[in-house]
């Protein structure tokens, strides 16, 4: 995993130092990055956390207002922070209102994430509030906000497709689970979040690590050519993307090609969530015929009532599209991607 771009973050909280690095330890052959919320912690040695770390240390000790929940005075929790950078902590994540303090007294071993988090809806001027936090002295820029209706992935992917530096961009909740599963697309998406465990997760949508990596493939997003996505209703069909994914497989193996079919549970397929798969250049898109399709987005050249697109290029360079007008045709539309 030396090349890649986007990392794979495991949000770790635990009762103690020793029972974070156990869950950072067993997560270290599928992850890049461990965080430890120390907020959620009722006691840390940060010293034993940074140094025993298995997998590089992001260290986050959240504000309440941020969805955070350290119980002690605010003076304390940014103490904890200044320590984390004195000891040289991989990162350290930070609001707006502490950055400043810790860019004053930077550390060679250590990067700032900055970040803002919204659990109420998407947090308005998203590349105001990146550039903002870049002034304050984040060297990576950390974005959340609460998806509330499908379109609402569009606002984070779009940020990070326009970014020149590192950022880290979130659309929380069940709608929003495109921009954790496509990040790895965009070349300045720094990270996604995984948790260790369904009961451990740190935020609303979060999938685990063993999902991600296991079921959804993670670390075949990124390079995946061609990328296929797979519109599905929750749960997600796994005996079908499996066979979906064999006749993929059935192909013979050639330069540069490295398909993969890559399922997002979702009830709708709107012009939102059209233009975010297109952002992240997918080759396909496979809607099951439980997924509304908005006729809203014949606005946007798209046949509502087709079930699938191949996105590809005629020999003059323009764009083609290719249909599959009916689902029971899926199966051989995907076999010919």
């Amino acid at each position: 995993m030396s090349s890649i771009t986007t990392h794979l973050a495991v949000a770790v909280t635990a009762a103690n130092t020793e029972a974070a690095l156990a869950q950072a330890a067993a997560v270290a052959d599928r992850a890049t990055l461990v965080e430890y919320r120390l907020d959620g912690m009722a006691d840390f040695d940060l010293e034993q956390l940074i140094a025993a770390s298995p997998l590089p240390a992001i260290i986050t000790c959240r504000a309440r207002e941020e969805g955070g929940h350290f119980p002690g005075p605010e003076p304390e929790r940014r103490a904890v922070l200044r320590e984390a950078v004195a000891r040289g902590a991989a990162f350290v994540d930070a609001e707006a209102a502490v950055l400043p303090e810790l860019a004053a007294r930077p550390h060679p071993r250590t990067r700032l994430i900055g970040s803002r988090h919204d659990f109420t809806g998407m947090l308005g001027d998203w590349t105001t509030a990146g550039r903002h936090l870049r002034a304050l002295g984040a060297d990576i820029v950390k974005l959340a906000g609460m998806a509330v209706q499908p379109d609402d992935v569009l606002t984070p992917l779009a940020w990070l497709d326009r970014l020149e530096g590192p950022g880290i961009g979130i659309a929380m909740g069940e709608h929003g689970l495109a921009t954790r599963l496509l990040a790895p697309r965009f070349p300045c998406a720094f990270l996604t979040f995984a948790a260790a465990t369904e009961a451990t997760a740190t935020a609303p949508g979060q999938l685990t690590v063993a999902t991600l990596v296991a079921d959804f493939g993670f670390w075949q997003i990124a390079a995946a050519a061609p990328l296929i996505l797979l519109l599905t209703p929750a749960p997600v069909p796994w005996d079908l993307v499996a066979a979906y994914r064999a006749l993929l497989a059935e192909r013979p193996a050639s330069p540069g090609y490295q398909p993969w079919l890559l399922p997002l549970p979702v009830t709708v397929l709107s012009p939102g969530l059209w233009l975010a798969c297109r952002l992240a250049r997918a080759d396909a898109i496979v809607c099951l015929p439980e997924v509304e399709r908005r006729p809203e987005l014949s606005a946007y050249g798209v046949h509502p009532t087709a079930v699938a697109w191949h996105f590809s290029a005629a020999d003059d360079g323009r764009p083609v599209t290719r249909l599959c007008d009916h689902p029971d045709h899926l199966a051989d539309f995907i076999r010919d991607l």
